[in-house]
């Protein structure tokens, strides 16, 4: 056999090995550039939503304990905005492509200061008499707690609570440290131990609701013509603990094809709003540029100033900068 009649068999057996290592180079590194933007999109609508939540409690008014406390966050703007956010982020901004990637948020949570809000699909009959299915809010979910004694216990994201005193059979409301004298129950003789249990049940509650209802949303999927098993997904305790100490937004966002190939994007992105607990705001001159951020950025510039609010440092002179701008 000739030389040449190898070079050929050689070109013929090792020209598609080539062909498709190259094609599966290209197809991860797709895969990468996807992942990084949807990542990025998710995370932006997520804080976009957030900010809508902070606009939305009371306007014109400084974040705060009273500010939040008397003026619950009304959280439809916030999944509008989410959804919003999102499909720009994805280059489309129409009412069906909304529409759609809606179908692939399996749960919007908000982590209000008194119970869980959930956004999910549900199936109900309307006016006609037909039955649809359609995005709702739940009723707000408690952070209830009850002991052995039949007490009961509903959390809040400090340590006001209402309890239903078994002895007395009767609800009492208040801070903790003001009531424990009033009832006959033990949790609240143990700031400590309170404490855990409150953030304990908070955690649980949630994770509890969010794993019924984003699997609830597989019964969903033939009429919003998906093709994936929606499921929790596994989350670090650590990060479920992080969020809990002020108001925040749990988006989920699972199951979206690729725009190449197989395979399906999922993920998760959970922001506080520091609405009920003020960020502080620090400031800092960088590259000549007088800027104020929220401490919980982290950015890793040299603090100058602290400020109690945004309308001081900006009445300094500063200029805010957002928490997604690394530059």
């Amino acid at each position: 056999m000739k030389i040449t009649d190898f070079s050929i068999i050689f070109v013929i057996i090792v020209a598609p090995l080539l062909i498709f290592a190259q094609w599966r180079a290209e197809d991860t590194n797709s895969f990468a550039k996807l992942n990084h933007q949807y990542d990025g999109a998710i995370t932006v609508a997520t804080h976009d939503a957030v900010d809508q939540l902070r606009t939305n409690s009371k306007p014109n008014y400084e974040a705060g304990y009273d500010s939040f406390k008397f003026n619950r966050v009304n959280p439809e703007p916030a999944f509008d905005t989410f959804i919003h956010s999102l499909a720009l982020n994805f280059s489309t901004k129409d009412e069906a492509s909304k529409d759609v990637l809606s179908r692939y948020v399996p749960a919007f949570a908000i982590l209000d200061y008194d119970g869980a809000l959930l956004n999910v699909f549900q199936e109900s009959t309307n006016k006609e008499g037909d039955r649809e299915l359609k995005r709702v809010w739940l009723p707000k979910i408690p952070f209830s707690y009850s002991d052995s004694e039949g007490n009961i216990i509903t959390f809040t994201l400090d340590d006001f609570v209402a309890v239903y005193d078994a002895d007395l059979k009767e609800w009492v409301k208040g801070k903790r440290d003001r009531i424990m004298g009033e009832v006959s129950i033990p949790l609240l003789q143990d700031p400590e131990q309170f404490d855990k249990v409150r953030r304990d049940t908070i955690v649980n509650t949630f994770q509890e609701e969010l794993a019924y209802y984003i699997n609830e949303h597989n019964v969903y999927t033939k009429q919003l013509g998906i093709t994936y098993k929606f499921t929790l997904p596994l989350i670090p305790q650590e990060d479920w603990y992080n969020t809990i100490d002020d108001i925040g937004i749990f988006a989920f966002f699972q199951g979206y094809p690729y725009e190449r190939g197989q395979g399906t994007y999922n993920q998760y992105a959970l922001a506080g709003s520091r609405l009920f607990k003020g960020d502080v705001i620090q400031a800092a001159t960088v590259d000549g540029e007088k800027i104020f951020f929220n401490k919980s950025c982290h950015f890793p510039y040299t603090v100058e100033e602290i400020y109690p609010n945004k309308k001081e440092a900006a009445r300094a002179g500063y200029k805010e900068r957002s928490c997604l701008n690394t530059k």
